[in-house]
Order: structure tokens, then sequence, then C-alpha cells
């Protein structure tokens, strides 16, 4: 998990995206379930709702934290480990002599099944990264708040261009089958009449059952029509068997490697390129703000009705936006999705606006004070130039990060216990292109202030997205150590899921968040 953290933090920062809004940031709430619209009334309040600085508690408070998140899809992040281990920088997937066939095909294969994968379950890897340094002076509020989304994603699937065997096209489909068998069965033989009976039997390490194995034969056969005989494309079969018990680097399922030799075998036609020419590609995208806000909360007494704050942000943005594509068959491992994209960037400035509003009535019978709030960001869709796109040269188009709207709910029924919930009213579009980020999330807050002097406080919560299909709840926990004059924070989340990044298993999302906090007067 280290290595994984270190790897998004050094990248996160420098690794922005070709896609409009971002995921709503809410700093220092991840222990609650991120629900901090209607709670937060200190230094973030300029960040997360500005509506919170008229209910400010203490005269000075400053806020210094950062953050790092994980989201993994198995798909990509796996297969592009598994790439790495075919080590395709130091060998072709085709090959110039028959010597070299047998360990050619049997990579190759390997390779066609990755691709096969990826065109059936996609996926994607994502990466958030913050950090905050918050002021707040009465109802005023001034910070330098840096977020960034970074992001891999499944962008073309070339399943045409997967043609095995020797660097050059027979003049027909059966040759290329008949050409193949001969080189991988014995690199000695010339002619298909050389292949005997016992090349045909399977070998004594088996990885294919027997329907799996007569599938194999007559996807060949199929291929070749009758100029391919049963013999060949039994012999074929079995040794490319064998060459895959031995030498199945990537850990593919027998049923990945039979899908993806039915595939080979339908693209021997020699009309389709080689698959060291395979056109697969990922897309690496990211977006970095870095804002700096002035925000101003007016609070006003509306009686028995209650109290209403009134706030709003402007801020200076810094935006970078990060784009490139690459080829799957060039990715070493799954950090390559984040590290090839930092050459292809372009910066701008925009200005931007946020609004809120906070609502607050105290003393509610058998609940407390109860508090609601509704948080408006980027309400005139700041727009940040796009880099070129690498392949083309074309322009990529602008960035725009659209407007956000989040609802939010706290109540206190105890003095020394604080529930809070908060949902996004818009569903924001991710640096991923076609994943959306609809959070709705909440938690509660144990706080001991006193309590033998130790000044601690836990939370506990959890949050879904239910802007995207399928997702499962993330449980998130925290906890605040210190008195107010020096607090320390830390806060984790992870989901119950597992995937894989950097050939190890991790919850497919996690993310925690550290900070330091003063407060005066």
């Amino acid at each position: 998990m280290k290595k994984m953290v270190t790897t998004a933090a050094l990248f996160g920062l420098m690794l922005p995206a070709i896609t409009q809004a971002m995921e709503f940031q809410t700093p220092g709430t991840l222990g609650m379930g991120r629900a901090g619209v209607a709670r937060t009334t200190d230094a973030y309040a300029t960040f997360i709702n500005p509506a919170g600085l008229a209910f400010y508690e203490k005269a000075f408070n400053m806020k210094l934290g950062a953050g790092v998140g994980v989201s993994i899809s198995s798909s990509l992040a796996d297969n592009a480990d598994k790439i790495g281990k075919l080590d395709l920088g130091s060998t072709d997937m085709n090959y110039s002599t028959p010597a070299a066939a047998a360990d050619a095909t049997t990579k190759a294969v390997q390779f066609a099944a990755i691709v096969d994968d990826l065109a059936a379950r996609k996926g994607n890897l994502a990466v958030n990264v913050d950090i905050e340094l918050g002021f707040q002076f009465q109802n005023y509020g001034l910070g330098v708040f840096g977020v960034t989304e970074l992001g891999a994603g499944v962008k073309d699937i070339d399943k045409t261009n997967l043609r095995i065997g020797t660097v050059t096209s027979g003049g027909s489909t059966a040759t290329n089958v008949n050409t193949l068998a001969i080189n991988v069965v014995n690199p000695a033989y010339t002619n298909v009449s050389q292949i005997t009976a016992a090349d045909a039997v399977r070998p004594s390490t088996q990885i294919f059952s027997q329907a799996q194995y007569d599938q194999i034969v007559a996807a060949f056969q199929t291929a070749g029509g009758a100029s391919v005989t049963t013999q060949t494309a039994q012999a074929l079969a079995s040794k490319l068997e064998a060459q895959l018990a031995a030498n199945n680097t990537t850990n593919l399922t027998p049923e990945q490697l039979v899908s993806a030799l039915n595939l080979t075998a339908t693209t021997l036609n020699p009309t389709n390129d080689t698959i060291d020419n395979n056109q697969s590609t990922v897309l690496l995208s990211g977006l970095a703000v870095v804002e700096v806000p002035l925000a101003y909360g007016h609070k006003f007494d509306l009686g028995n009705f209650g109290k209403l704050g009134i706030g709003g942000a402007v801020k200076a943005m810094q935006g970078s936006v990060y784009y490139n594509v690459v080829k799957v068959s060039e990715l070493k491992d799954s950090k390559d999705t984040t590290t090839k994209a930092k050459d292809q960037h372009e910066e701008s400035t925009q200005i931007g606006v946020d609004l809120g509003a906070l609502w607050r009535m105290e003393d509610v019978a058998f609940v407390g004070p109860v508090s609601v709030g509704l948080a408006l960001k980027n309400l005139n869709s700041p727009t940040f130039d796009g880099p070129k796109d690498p392949a083309t040269g074309a322009a990529t188009g602008k960035v725009k990060v659209e407007p956000q709207a989040r609802l939010g709910v706290a109540l206190d029924p105890l003095s020394w216990l604080s529930l809070a919930a908060d949902m996004d009213l818009t569903k924001n579009k991710t640096v991923i292109h076609g994943r959306d980020s609809q959070l709705i999330g909440g938690g509660l807050e144990a706080h001991f202030d006193h309590w033998y002097a130790v000044w601690l406080a836990l939370r506990a919560g959890m949050y879904k997205n239910i802007g995207e299909d399928g997702s499962k709840p993330i449980i998130t926990a925290g906890l605040s150590l210190g008195p107010q004059w020096l607090r320390f924070d830390l806060n984790g989340a992870f989901a119950t899921e597992k995937a894989k990044y950097d050939n190890k298993s991790y919850p497919n999302e996690a993310k925690v968040e550290f900070g330091l906090s003063t407060s005066f007067f």
C-alpha cells in the first residue's frame, strides 16, 4: 500500500485531465462519510460551503491538510501488470525465424487474451490528491486549495490486428495456419507433411479440458478450411498447450486462453496486420486545479425560524489539463497508466464563483441543534485549455469544470455526539470518460474535549457513489487528537472489495487524509 500511495502522491500532483467537472471535494470530512456541507464552520468552510463562515466558533482558525485516494478497476490495472510480465520491450510477438516461433507465439497468445479481456471488461484506474491550507478570521476565509484527479481508461480496442506467426503474411489464411503449425511444432520442419501423429498427442501437463482442446482445434481448422488437416490443427494446439502450461507468465485462466486462441485463429487472415502492430490504446487524462479563494459568510436572524447564513467565494483558479494516448503494448506495468501522461499538458487561469447557504435551528426537541446546508460550486463553469493530442497534433478541446451542488444536514443530539449526512444533487463527471460521481454519505463523531485532558474525537461513517452502477459502500473512520490550539486529524476510507495494482491486492477504493489545525479566541 505504501508503494501505491507514494506513486499516487508523486504523479497525482502533475496529472490532470480531458473531461468535465470533478468529484465534489470536502477536505477534512472523510471520517464522517465525506459529510461536511452543514457542519463545517472553520477554515475549510472557505472551500466546502462559505456560508459556514457565518457561524464561526473561534475568531481565528487555520487548517493544513492533505489526502491521497485511489480507485482501481482490476481489469485495467491488473492487465497492465500482466503486459509488463510479458516483457514486450525485449522480444517481439511475431517471429522472423522458426527457432523463435514457439516462444513468440506463446507470448502473443497471452497478449491477445489481455486485449480480449480489456474489450470485455474495460477497466480504469483513478487517483485523487488534494492539499489544503485555509485561514478563517471571524466570518472571512482565505486559502490555497489544490485538487488533482487523474485517471486511465481503455480508449480503443483492436481485435483485428492480432495476426500471430511470421512477420510476413502468406497468401491465404490456410497458408498462415499451416506455416504457424510447422514453425511452432518443430522449427526443423519445412512442410506440413512432416507433422506426425506423435506431434498431435497432447502434452503430459494439460491446462485445457478435452472440450476446450477440441474447441481450439476446431478454431484453427475453421480458419484454414480444408487445407488444414485435423492432425495439423491438433499438433499446433498440443504444442501451444505445452508452451502455455510451462510459460503462462501472466497467470491467465484456461478460459481466457481458449478465448484468445479462438480469436487469434480468426485473425490469421492475411488482410489483418500483425499482433506487434496492434492498435489497442489507453487514454491517460487528468485535471489539477489550484484555487485561491476569498470567502465571506453573513448570518441573518430569522427569530423563531432560526438563523440563516449566506456565503460566497471568489477564487483564482490555475488549471492544468493532461491528456495522453498510449498503446496497450507499450505499458510496462499499472504505474505506467499515471506516469506516461506527464509530458502532455496545458496550463491556464480562470476565475471561479461559489455560493452557499446554511440554516440552523438551535435546541430542537430531542435532537438538539439542527443545520441544513446547500453548497453551489463553480457556478460560472470555469474552462481550461487542453493540450494537443500526441498522436494527431490536433487540439483536444477545452475542459469545463461544471457547476456542482451538494445538500447536507447535521445535528447534535448530545453534547458529545454529532451526526451528519451529505448528498450530491448533481452527477459530476470525472477524469475517466463515462464514469460519473454522485456521492451520498454520512457518519457520526464522538468528541471528548476534556476527557482526561486528551481532547479526543472519534469518527465513523460510510458513503456510496450512486452515480455509478454496481458501486459498493465505502467504509470510513477517523480521529482527532489534541487541544484546539494544536490538533492532529487522521481520516481513512476503504472498500471491502479487492482489486489488483502493481501485482498486489488492495481495496478497490481507498483514501487517507492527514491534517493539522489551530484555533484561538
